[in-house]
């Protein structure tokens, strides 16, 4: 397991890079997931949890990236409203990614998970439910990191 501790410090403030992931940890255990992240929407990782040897952090930053600029994208060019998460099926895999928006509303994150196909409606409404519980908790920090 990738464990990165990064101390940032912020007008006396020591922010932990390594709480946001105790957060994914935390919500990998809960839902089982094989990764999870939070990059910036340009695909920075600022924290990272995964079983070890599944996935490669780059590259799920750099999906999640890629995603979300696509989705962007698209919302742009079609004048919808601002993407809150998408998800992707896949016979075996499901990428769940949830916009993170700052007070600002210019600063953006992005949660990105990578699971097995949920088996029901219910595990996918938990599985919304665990994102949700993330976000909220990521939220401060994240934050705090946009002040630097």
């Amino acid at each position: 397991m990738f464990l990165l501790v990064l101390i940032i410090r912020i007008k006396g403030y020591d922010i932990m890079v390594s709480r946001l992931e105790m957060i994914l940890k935390e919500l990998n255990d809960n839902g089982n997931f094989r990764a999870s992240l939070i990059s910036t929407a340009a695909g920075l990782l600022v924290g990272y949890n995964a079983i070890a040897g599944e996935v490669d952090e780059r590259v799920i930053a750099a999906m999640g990236s890629l995603l979300s600029d696509a989705a962007y994208k698209a919302a742009e060019e079609m004048e919808l409203s601002e993407m809150t998460s998408m998800k992707i099926k896949y016979i075996n895999d499901f990428i769940i990614c949830r916009n993170i928006v700052m007070r600002d509303k210019t600063t953006k994150f992005i949660l990105s998970v990578l699971a097995r196909p949920p088996e029901s409606d219910d595990i996918e409404k938990y599985i919304d439910q665990l994102l949700e519980w993330a976000v909220e908790n990521a939220t401060p920090d994240l934050e705090k990191l946009t002040t630097i």
